[in-house]
């Protein structure tokens, strides 16, 4: 089996030899000793053929990288993406969800004490940081073109004790307000609980919610605050600046919930 080889110039005087592609450091072909002998220093022979393929090899590596970040790029700015991206900042009619949950849970720390369950809200209120806002991996998708497709199940839960609230995309304002409330303390969906989430709503909106015809309490009471807030909240926080994809195939049987 033969040796592959090339043939070594000297950069100086232009001396070429035949020697290996890949010669060992201590073969005196490796140098050309005529001149290392007039400027007292070794003077390495180089080899043009092998490095006109490096820059080939080079340049190459460079229109693969600079390809490979284009794809990145083309595929970091689809409409998909562009979707998961959004929603996992806004909720309905655009509500920013890092703020309006910061808002709300600083909001909670002014609760009257005459509230069931007020005192230990407070405290865990002031002694914490806002939940941390989570988008659901399971229970919806985007297609190509950026469209939302929800399935059924819960629009949101409270991760008690993990600082931490999952949600569907496009969450409304009412059930982010109801897993804020079970953040601050109120595990069960009892009266207690739905007094906190109705003075919460009052105070954020400024207005009355009615309770008169409310005889027993659960989801059916989240409904009917959503009803009485809905135009409240679309004028809070639509805006005409930005077009939202319009969720289809929703289905109605939302809940919410709380984990331990």
């Amino acid at each position: 089996m033969t040796t592959k080889q090339a043939r070594w110039k000297c950069p100086q005087c232009g001396a070429g030899i035949l020697a290996p592609t890949k010669p060992r450091m201590d073969d005196v072909r490796r140098y050309c000793l005529p001149c290392s002998g007039k400027t007292g220093r070794l003077v390495e022979r180089i080899a043009p053929a092998l490095e006109a393929k490096r820059e080939q090899a080079v340049a190459k590596r460079r229109e693969k990288a600079h390809h490979k970040r284009q794809v990145a790029r083309r595929r970091a700015n689809t409409p998909r993406v562009q979707a998961h991206r959004t929603y996992s900042r806004e909720g309905e009619h655009g509500m920013p969800l890092k703020k309006e949950c910061a808002r709300l849970w600083k909001m909670l720390a002014k609760m009257p004490p005459t509230l069931h369950g007020a005192r230990r809200a407070i405290s865990t209120v002031t002694n914490s940081k806002p939940p941390r806002i989570q988008l659901m991996e399971r229970g919806w998708r985007v297609n190509s073109e950026g469209e939302l497709f929800i399935n059924s199940g819960y629009a949101g839960l409270a991760h008690m004790g993990r600082g931490l609230i999952t949600v569907k995309p496009n969450v409304s304002w009412g059930t982010l307000a109801h897993e804020i409330i079970h953040m601050a303390g109120y595990q069960f969906h009892d009266a207690d609980f739905y007094e906190a989430l109705k003075w919460l709503t009052e105070r954020r909106f400024k207005t009355r919610i009615d309770f008169s015809t409310v005889t027993r309490y659960g989801y059916a009471v989240d409904w009917l605050i959503r009803s009485q807030i809905r135009d409240l909240v679309k004028a809070e926080f639509s805006t005409d600046n930005r077009a939202t994809p319009i969720p289809q195939d929703v289905s109605t049987n939302e809940h919410e919930g709380n984990t331990q």
